[in-house]
C-alpha cells in the first residue's frame, strides 16, 4: 500500500498541488469555529454566532457550483487568483465588523460574501488527477484515478483532524481573531500555491461552446440527490455528538469522539484506495452505502461515551470509501469538460445536506432527545442508499454513455 501512494505522489507535479490545495481547504475545517469563538467573546450571544455561520456556510454552497463553471470556461490560474484576492478582502472586512460589533445584518452579509469567495480547492486537485491521468491506458487510468481519489479522502480527513484543532489554539491562545486570521492566510497562500503550477492546470477550452449544464445529466443528478442525504447524516452526527457529550458532562471529549470517526475514516481511505476491484463504479458506490447505512446502526444506540467512541470508529470505516467510490462514479458520468462543475455541485449538496442534518437534528433533540435523534443518520443514509439502487439504470446509462464518448 506505502508503494502504491508513493508511486503516486511521484508523480511529476502532484505532491505539489495536492500540498497547495490541502492549505486552501484547512479553512473549510477552521471557519466555523473561527468564527463563533470571537462573536461570542465580544457579543455573548451564540445566536448571532450561529447565524453569521449559518450565512458564511451558505454562500460558499451556493457559489460552489458558478465557481466551478467560471474554473472550466476560464481555467484555474485566473479564477484561483481572483479568489484569493476577494476571500482576502472579505475575511479583512469579516474581522473588522466582528471586532466593532457590528449589527447582525452586516455580518452576515459580510459573511456570506467571505463563504460566496471561497474557492473548493480539493475539487481543483481531483482535477488535476484527472488531467494528469488522460494520457494513461484505460486499466491504469482507472486504478491511478481510484487510488489518486482515496488520497484526496485521507487528505480531507487529515484536514478535520487538524484544523479544528489549529483554530481552537489560535482562538484561545493568541486572539479570538486570530482563526480567521488563519483562514485568511491558509486560503491565500494555498490559493496562490496552486495558481502557479501551470504544468498540471487542465487545459482550458480554445474554442468556446455553450455547454449544458452538469445538472443536466440524469444521472449526475441522482448522485446529487443521494449526497444531499449523506451530508444531512454528516451535519446530523456532529450535532448528536456534542449532545451525547454534554448531557454526560464531558465537552471536553467532543474533540476526541470526533477524532475518532476521522482516523477509522483515514485509515479506511486508506485501504480502499490501493485495492483493486472488479465491480463497476456504480456497483461499488451503491454497496459502499449499503455499509454506512449498518455502520451507523451502533451510532443510533449508542448512549455511553466510551461505546459512542466506538461506534464513531465503525462508523468512519464507510465514510472515505463512500465518498471515493461517489468521487469516481462523478469522473465517470460527466465529460471532463464538466468536471470542475460537477466537482464543485457534490461539494454543494453535501454541505447543504449538512446545514439540513444541523438544524434537523438540533429540532429532534429539543423535542425528543438524543436516543431518539440518534437514529438520523442511519435513516438518511438508507434514503441515499434507496435512491441509489431505485435509479441505478440511469446513473450506469450516463456513465457509459461518457465512456463511448471518451473511446471514440
Amino acid at each position: 500500500m506505502r508503494g502504491s501512494y508513493g508511486k503516486l505522489i511521484a508523480i511529476p507535479g502532484a505532491a505539489a498541488f495536492s500540498a497547495a490545495a490541502l492549505l486552501g481547504r484547512l479553512p473549510t475545517g477552521m471557519l466555523c469555529l473561527s468564527v463563533i469563538v470571537p462573536i461570542v467573546k465580544f457579543t455573548g450571544s451564540y445566536t448571532t454566532a450561529g447565524m453569521v455561520v449559518a450565512s458564511t456556510m451558505t454562500g460558499m454552497a451556493l457559489c460552489a457550483p458558478l465557481s466551478g463553471r467560471l474554473v472550466d470556461r476560464h481555467g484555474q490560474f485566473l479564477t484561483l487568483l481572483v479568489s484569493g484576492a476577494l476571500n482576502l478582502g472579505s475575511i479583512s472586512v469579516l474581522m473588522a465588523c466582528i471586532h466593532y460589533r457590528e449589527n447582525l445584518p452586516l455580518l452576515c452579509i459580510v459573511g456570506g460574501v467571505a463563504g460566496a469567495t471561497r474557492l473548493p480547492t480539493g475539487a481543483m486537485a481531483r482535477a488535476r488527477w484527472t488531467y494528469l491521468a488522460r494520457t494513461f491506458e484505460p486499466g491504469q487510468r482507472s486504478a491511478t484515478l481510484q487510488l489518486a481519489y482515496a488520497f484526496e479522502s485521507v487528505v480531507d480527513e487529515i484536514m478535520f483532524i487538524c484544523a479544528p484543532i489549529i483554530a481552537t489554539l489560535l482562538c484561545t491562545m493568541i486572539h479570538p481573531l486570530a482563526g480567521l486570521a488563519g483562514c485568511l492566510i491558509s486560503y491565500s497562500v494555498g490559493a496562490v500555491a496552486l495558481a502557479m503550477q501551470r504544468r498540471t492546470e487542465p487545459n482550458i477550452e480554445t474554442v468556446r461552446v455553450r455547454h449544458p449544464s452538469a445538472l443536466k445529466t440524469h444521472g449526475f443528478r441522482i448522485l446529487i440527490f443521494a449526497t444531499f442525504f449523506i451530508g444531512i447524516s454528516a451535519g446530523a452526527v456532529e450535532v448528536i455528538v456534542v449532545a451525547r457529550a454534554n448531557a454526560a458532562g464531558s465537552q471536553s471529549l467532543i474533540g476526541l469522539l470526533m477524532a475518532s470517526l476521522a482516523l477509522s475514516s483515514m485509515l479506511a481511505g486508506l485501504w480502499y484506495g490501493a485495492q483493486s476491484f472488479r465491480q463497476s463504479a456504480q456497483s461499488l458506490w451503491i454497496r459502499c452505502l449499503g455499509l454506512l447505512v449498518l455502520a451507523l446502526i451502533p451510532f443510533a444506540f449508542a448512549e455511553n461515551l466510551s461505546i459512542l467512541a466506538i461506534a464513531l470508529f465503525i462508523a468512519g470505516l464507510s465514510i472515505a470509501p463512500t465518498s471515493n467510490a461517489g468521487q469516481i462514479l462523478v469522473e465517470r458520468t460527466l465529460h471532463g469538460r464538466l468536471l470542475n462543475e460537477g466537482m464543485s455541485i457534490v461539494t454543494t449538496s453535501m454541505m447543504l445536506g449538512m446545514a439540513a442534518g444541523g438544524w434537523i437534528s438540533g429540532a429532534l433533540i429539543d423535542r425528543l432527545g438524543t436516543h431518539l435523534a440518534g437514529a438520523l443518520p442511519a435513516t438518511s443514509t438508507v434514503a441515499a442508499f434507496a435512491i441509489a439502487c431505485v435509479y441505478a439504470r440511469l446513473i450506469v446509462n450516463a456513465s457509459s454513455h461518457v465512456s463511448a464518448k471518451r473511446e471514440a
